[in-house]
């Protein structure tokens, strides 16, 4: 059980109701109803490719926790992340149309060799 840190009501911050609503972790469920919603921080991802012997990394923001979810397995599948050189091959690729995302960064990858 936690304290609320608004109304200082105890809850359950395991219960289905508190995760239905979101917000922080000492919040009850009726105060971030009744604050308006779920004001916690935008949901991230960060993804890499693999270039050769280097990689670059790319953090992606995306508006809803849903939408972050539905990218990274998206991503994981198009990938080939943890399927080694046959992730090129057949019709298995993921859709990643209708997913809402910001880049904030990227990172490039430039292999030098040796050359700085």
């Amino acid at each position: 059980m936690r304290e609320c840190k608004h109304c200082g009501d105890e809850f359950n911050p395991k219960s289905r109701a508190k995760q239905l609503a979101g917000g922080y972790a000492n919040e009850c469920p009726s105060c971030v109803e009744a604050r308006g919603g779920d004001d916690s921080p935008p949901a991230y991802l960060g993804v890499a490719a693999g270039d050769g012997k280097m990689s670059g990394v790319t953090i992606l923001k995306f508006e809803t926790q849903k939408d972050r979810e539905a990218y990274s397995k998206a991503w994981a599948n198009n990938s080939g992340q943890s399927r080694g050189k046959e992730c090129q091959l057949g019709g298995h690729l993921t859709p990643m149309s209708g997913i809402k995302f910001t880049t904030v960064q990227k990172t490039e990858a430039t292999n030098h060799k040796g050359k700085l």
